[in-house]
């Protein structure tokens, strides 16, 4: 068995029956006509003889893309609890029971063993869906860091959570230190860094500004409890070296906050570094209780 049910789309607490579908395993399918560029819904379930509880598979998702959650156990009701909205239009939840799941937009067979199921990186599932991005702010011959200066980048989020997802270091020289800050004060001046987007078919705008060259009066709080980073190349002849953050190790950044990243040559010659950063805009997909 399985329904549809429209949720008006704005901050609150809005409450669905299903009665008459009751059964031990729901799937519940969030679809937007549009989705939000932000916002988080709360999901909770009417357990008959147990009252309300939250959906443990799906306490609180994000709303800008489409979700899917689970509930196990005898339900009667939904409550779905909407806070910091911002745009979209038209939520249905699809509620369905396990005979009649895969559900909506979901092919047959899924489930029993007659199709395959494809697992993918994050990092690709981003690129398809438009939400993968990078810049790079270089100095090259022509632009190098002279010995004992530095450069300064500013990164600003927006209405979205940002996921570094690969911070690379490209460079010649004989050493750098890397500094990075939360919350500067009086940043000025700077040039425009182009943002891009992986996905050349249908890209999804990007909500980081992003400068580099820039003069700041106060750097902030810094990252890492003041504990710098330091890259070491060659004191005799600089060699290309490059160093980059692990992989699943991204650094999680709010949204509306700005950052500061210092690079500053504490080598004896020039430096010429490349500094690419590629990241993920949107909220994470892991239940908050």
């Amino acid at each position: 068995m399985s329904s549809a049910h429209v949720v008006p789309l704005q901050n609150g607490e809005h409450v669905v029956d299903v009665f008459g579908q009751i059964d031990g395993y729901h799937v519940l399918t969030f679809v937007y006509g549009t989705l939000p560029t932000a916002g988080k819904i709360a999901v909770f379930a009417r357990y008959l003889g147990l009252g309300w509880a939250p959906v443990n598979e799906a306490a609180t998702l994000d709303m800008t893309s489409t979700k899917t959650a689970v509930a196990v156990g005898p339900v009667d009701a939904y409550r779905f609890v909407i806070s910091g909205l911002v745009d979209g239009a038209d939520l249905t939840v699809h509620v369905t029971d396990l005979a009649e799941w895969p559900g909506p937009g979901m092919p047959a067979g899924l489930f029993e063993g007659t199709r395959a199921i494809t697992v993918q990186p994050y990092t690709e599932a981003n690129v398809k869906n438009g939400v993968q991005f990078n810049l790079r702010a270089v100095w090259p011959i022509g632009d190098v860091i002279p010995s004992l200066a530095s450069r300064k980048i500013w990164v600003k989020t927006n209405a979205k959570t940002v996921l570094v997802k690969l911070r690379e270091l490209q460079y010649l020289a004989e050493e750098l230190k890397i500094e990075l800050f939360r919350a500067p004060t009086g940043v000025t001046g700077g040039t425009d860094l182009s943002i891009h987007n992986y996905n050349g078919v249908s890209p999804v705008a990007t909500t980081v500004q992003a400068k580099k060259n820039v003069t700041i009066a106060n750097n902030g709080v810094q990252f890492d409890n003041g504990d710098p980073e330091y890259f070491f190349g060659s004191s005799n002849a600089p060699q290309r070296q490059t160093s980059s953050i692990p992989q699943g190790r991204e650094r999680v950044l709010p949204a509306n906050t700005e950052f500061a990243v210092v690079i500053t040559n504490t080598g004896t010659g020039d430096a010429r570094v490349q500094y690419f950063l590629d990241w993920y805009e949107g909220g994470t997909d892991l239940p908050v209780n």
